[in-house]
Parts: C-alpha cells; structure tokens; sequence
C-alpha cells in the first residue's frame, strides 16, 4: 500500500525535500493579515474557514484534487511505496495548513492511506 504524507510548510524556511506535489497557496488570502486569526494555525475552524470562504481556494482545491487522484491512482497501481504532497505558504501557519488539512481529510475519508505533517506550524517565528 502506498503511503501517502501531506507536509504544509512556509517557504521562508526553506523547500520540502523529495516532494511528488508541490502546491504554492500564498495566492490566497492571508489570515496573518487579520488580527484575530493571526496567532491561530489553519487547524482552527475560524482560520480554515477563512481560507476557504474565498471560492478560488475552492476551485483551486476542486481542480487539485481531480488531478492528484489521477497521479495517486497511478502510483498505487505500480505499488510505490511512498507519495508526498507539500503546500507552502509563506510562514507555514496559516494557509498551508488550512490545505493540507483539507486534502488529508479528503484522502482519510476516500480510503487512501494518509497521514499528515505540519513542518514549520510551530516554529518561533510564527508565534
């Protein structure tokens, strides 16, 4: 079974290494810019929320996830061992995470095997 890992992480820390997916979110709308969501990860509802009241971060999402599925498919045939998936946002609090919660979730509850990773959630900058 392919083991599939969901990374967010910021980019001003440095790149994911050994990356199959790499989506750039810093498009999106900012919580850092909107003081009472700023000192909360994607994982909070409000800040998740936030991210995805923007319907181009659902398209975005919607046309990811069409073509994830072809490539996570194609991996699982072939029996690879591993697949990763990263998303990046500038400090790796907000937007990342609120997409790769989302993408994880969509993974868990269509029975692939997931698991997820928030790399710079914590870090002291993000404070």
């Amino acid at each position: 079974m392919t083991d599939i890992k969901v990374v967010s992480f910021g980019y001003k820390y440095g790149f994911i290494d050994e990356v199959n997916a790499l989506y750039d979110v810093r498009c999106f709308e900012n919580p850092y810019y909107v003081e009472e969501l700023k000192p909360f990860s994607g994982e909070k509802r409000e800040v998740y929320d936030y991210v995805f009241s923007d319907e181009r971060a659902n398209a975005f999402f919607e046309a990811m996830i069409c073509s994830l599925r072809i490539q996570l498919d194609r991996f699982i045939e072939r029996d690879r061992a591993s697949y990763t998936i990263a998303f990046g946002c500038t400090g790796g609090r907000h937007r990342s995470v609120a997409f790769a919660l989302r993408t994880y979730n969509y993974l868990k509850e269509n029975g692939y095997n997931a698991v997820l990773c928030h790399r710079d959630c914590k870090k002291a900058d993000n404070k």
